[in-house]
């Protein structure tokens, strides 16, 4: 028998009370352990749903981008995909893409210059005109395959073409009309042959179509005019002949 503050308890009973204290201690423990648990585990879910509900509106925002294009946004355009591929390209490497009629790389030619025929390979002493339209050519002749009376009838047609040089030689070059043009003298009007021809000045050659005349009482049996000089030369008038 225990005096516990007056009250009597029995020996065993005290036993027995604190054994069952321990158990209820535990399942108080576990009890909040579990409490802990179920709370983690609750935050994690919501979190988890969070993201799950993030991921989902990200997902839709880029298939409604896809589908539905703002119009803040340009297309692209194959211009921007070759400015792209430029981009990756050195400096170095890209080809010169200007123009060759930049003033510091044009050709200099003087007011009078000595051009040679291609085909013949006969050199004319030739006048160099920037007011004439069109190169001239001096010839002593012409044939042409089933010549029609009409010279515009004729366009088209095949022709070989006698031209002779300020040296007297003479070579039969073959060509075919381009078209006439009718030209207005001192003295009358004049339908005249316009064929193609290649002219070389030093290493720079270039075909222009030249009209065919009878140039035998000028000086110069070829005229240059602006369809050989254009984009391509300079004319010196201080340069000396050739």
């Amino acid at each position: 028998m225990i005096l516990l503050v007056g009250v009597m308890v029995p020996a065993g009973s005290l036993g027995t009370a604190k054994e069952s204290a321990e158990p209820a201690n535990a399942s108080t423990k576990k009890a909040e352990s579990n409490n802990g648990g179920s709370e983690l585990t609750l935050k994690r879910t919501k979190k988890s749903k969070l993201a799950t509900n993030l991921l989902a509106s990200a997902t839709k925002t880029r298939k409604s981008r896809k589908t539905a294009p703002s119009s803040n946004v340009e297309p692209i355009t194959k211009s921007d995909l070759k400015r792209a591929k430029l981009d990756l390209v050195e400096e170095s490497d890209l080809p010169n893409l200007e123009p060759r009629n930049r003033e510091d790389e044009k050709l200099t030619i003087g007011a009078i210059a000595r051009v040679t025929e291609t085909q013949s390979e006969l050199p004319f002493l030739a006048r160099v005109d920037t007011g004439a339209a069109s190169c001239s050519m001096h010839c002593e002749e012409w044939e042409i395959d089933e010549e029609a009376e009409s010279m515009e009838e004729n366009i088209g047609k095949d022709i070989r073409v006698l031209i002779s040089n300020d040296e007297n030689e003479s070579q039969w070059v073959d060509s075919r009309i381009e078209h006439c043009v009718v030209v207005k003298t001192s003295e009358k009007r004049e339908t005249r042959y316009k064929v193609p021809m290649t002219l070389r000045w030093k290493d720079f050659e270039k075909e222009v179509v030249v009209t065919l005349n009878n140039r035998g009482h000028m000086v110069y049996p070829l005229l240059l005019g602006r369809n050989f000089l254009e984009n391509d030369f300079v004319v010196d008038i201080t340069l000396p002949s050739e």
